[in-house]
C-alpha cells in the first residue's frame, strides 16, 4: 500500500510540476523509490528497470519486449528518426496496457503508460 502511495505522489508530482519544466527542459523529479523522471528514452528504460527489479512486472519476457521497444526507440531517435522513435514508443505504450493487470502491475502500468507519453511530448518539442 505504502509503495502504491509514492507511485501516486510520484505521478501526481511529474503531473502538476514535471509537464511545465519539460518545456523548459529543467525537468527533474524523483521519488524516494528512486525512479527519476526526466523527458527521456534512456530514463524510460530506467524506469522499466526499477519496475522489473522491484517486481512489478513479473514475466521476464514482458521486460524484454519493453527494452526491445525502447532500444529500437533510442535508435531511431539517435539516427534522427524522430517519427519512428514516437512510433515506437506508441507501441511500448500499447504494450504496457495490453500487459496492465497481467503481467505489469496495474499502477506501474500507468506510470509508465505517462512517463512515456512525457517522452513523446519531449520529441514532439524538439
Amino acid at each position: 500500500m505504502k509503495l502504491r502511495l509514492v507511485v501516486l505522489v510520484c505521478i501526481a508530482l511529474v503531473a502538476l510540476v514535471g509537464f511545465s519544466l519539460v518545456r523548459a527542459g529543467t525537468a527533474r523529479a524523483q521519488t524516494t523509490d528512486e525512479c527519476v523522471h526526466q523527458p527521456t528514452i534512456e530514463s524510460l528504460e530506467a524506469c522499466v528497470q526499477h519496475a522489473a527489479d522491484q517486481g512489478f512486472i513479473d514475466n521476464q519476457g514482458v521486460t524484454n519486449s519493453l527494452f526491445a521497444k525502447l532500444g529500437a526507440a533510442q535508435a531511431a531517435f539517435d539516427r534522427g528518426q524522430t517519427g519512428t522513435a514516437i512510433n515506437l514508443l506508441n507501441a511500448f505504450i500499447n504494450e504496457v496496457q495490453a500487459q496492465a493487470g497481467k503481467h505489469i502491475d496495474q499502477m506501474h502500468a500507468e506510470h509508465m503508460v505517462m512517463h512515456a507519453q512525457m517522452v513523446i511530448r519531449a520529441l514532439k518539442n524538439e
